[in-house]
């Protein structure tokens, strides 16, 4: 049982925590992430906000502390939570019938001016959640999922509100702790989401793009197969030559070896047609071995995009898509402001790092000073890191190679670290060359590190 999924012990102990904490505040803003995840906001309580998911395979709800900001997500659910919700000020908030819904009663003025009282509803039912607002009389004004007539439960407007059946009630203990520490990384999982939703063609072109490049290895390494066998051709036309002057093991050694011969031309000729597809199976060979390794080169750089996306916001995704594919989406300009690196602060340092090959370019060759420190994941594509110290701690170094391991999708591994001066650029954007360095094996990421990054 995983006792971070929501039970009715789980959902009592939240409503309880909702009721203390949100009573006589006023729903002050009502944040669209995703398709199906939410937060709101309160005019007294500012400490934490409320994130509300409608996630099919693991709904939730927890209050928590947010300190960066997200747009809303333009659409008929951010338009009817703000007109119906909005503004409303809370009166109560319980558990309905035992099981895994919250009703939370609140008071609201209508366009009129008349004081009205609403329900807002949420069934936290894995496979089958839902959101309602009510009317004073339980009546269905909005669902987040409609059902006909024809359904078991119908769920159409006007129709008063029934709870579902509750075949199986989850009673087991519920660790609020551990649920309360994992609402932070849910909440940035669902910024990622929103990415994911809003950038989706580009996100997709990459998929599509390395399972392409994926297919094409596959093709290279049976082409080079053959190559490789075709290679014994150099061994056949010698022994041609060696026994061309001894006609009946000539024949021997061709019959033994089920060798094509045409006895009509001299065995020196026949040698030669063998040497001649000895010499482009090996010229297969190495074009092929070029190709490869240009075409797994290709993928790993997208990979490693693709894993830097749960890192990106909106104006990274967008550089990121102009930068692949240029010519393939119509994406907003990113706004002409100065460059500045995401950081991360440990210990009185400044850690920095780039996202994409752009970034990375600009933070190590422009920005940073040449007796900065650098960390990069070996023998990979991954982001510059760069700490604004010669001489770094332990722990600044240590955080500095799990977020280059991070962002490059790894839980462990092994990073170069060397001072900026001893790394030139090379000849593709993105591209480091390291004169001397030192290699740290780190076997496993810390989780604090995990959620500074997050953060």
């Amino acid at each position: 049982m995983n006792k971070n999924r929501l039970t009715v012990s789980g959902i009592k102990t939240i409503a309880k925590e909702l009721k203390d904490k949100l009573s006589s505040n006023h729903i002050s803003n009502v944040t669209i992430i995703n398709s199906f995840d939410l937060i709101m906001s309160f005019s007294n309580y500012r400490q934490e906000e409320l994130l509300i998911s409608l996630n099919p395979q693991n709904p939730f709800l927890s209050l928590i502390e947010i300190k960066d900001s997200c747009p809303t997500k333009i659409g008929s659910l951010n338009d009817t939570l703000r007109k119906e919700v909005k503004d409303g000020y809370i009166l109560d908030v319980e558990v309905i019938n035992e099981d895994r819904i919250i009703s939370i009663e609140y008071g609201y003025t209508n366009e009129y001016f008349d004081k009205e009282i609403r329900f807002l509803v949420i069934e936290f039912i894995p496979h089958r959640p839902n959101l309602f607002l009510l009317d004073e009389n339980k009546k269905i004004r909005f669902a987040f999922h409609y059902s006909d007539m024809s359904s078991t439960r119908p769920v159409l407007k006007g129709l008063i509100y029934q709870e579902p059946i509750n075949e199986n009630k989850i009673i087991e203990d519920f660790d609020y702790e551990s649920y309360k520490k994992e609402s932070l990384s849910y909440y940035y999982q669902a910024k990622h989401r929103r990415l994911e939703e809003q950038f989706k063609p580009v996100l997709q072109h990459i998929k599509s793009r390395i399972k392409t490049l994926k297919q094409k290895i596959a093709v290279l390494n049976k082409e080079m197969d053959e190559a490789n066998q075709g290679l014994q051709c150099q061994e056949i036309g010698s022994s041609i030559l060696a026994l061309s002057y001894d006609e009946e093991s000539l024949k021997d050694y061709i019959e033994e070896n089920n060798i094509g011969y045409d006895w009509n031309i001299k065995p020196s000729i026949n040698a030669e047609k063998y040497f001649k597809r000895y010499k482009k199976y090996k010229r297969t060979l190495e074009m092929d071995q070029l190709e490869l390794d240009k075409t797994s080169d290709e993928i790993n750089y997208l990979t490693d995009c693709l894993n830097q996306t749960r890192f990106m916001n909106e104006e990274d995704v967008v550089e990121l898509g102009n930068l692949l594919f240029p010519h393939k989406f119509k994406l907003p300009a990113r706004r002409k402001v100065e460059y500045k690196p995401d950081s991360i602060k440990v210990d009185g340092a400044t850690i920095y790092f780039g996202k994409n090959a752009k970034q990375n370019d600009n933070l190590t060759f422009k920005k940073a000073n040449r007796d900065y420190t650098f960390v990069h994941i070996k023998d990979y594509h991954g982001s510059h890191v760069v700490i604004d110290q010669n001489k770094p701690s332990n722990e600044v170094l240590l955080t500095a190679c799990e977020i280059a391991l991070l962002l490059s999708g790894k839980d462990c591994g092994d990073v170069q670290v060397t001072l900026i001066k001893n790394v030139k650029k090379g000849t593709t954007p993105g591209q480091a060359i390291l004169g001397s360095y030192q290699t740290y094996t780190i076997n496993k990421i810390r989780e604090k590190t995990a959620d500074l990054l997050k953060k």
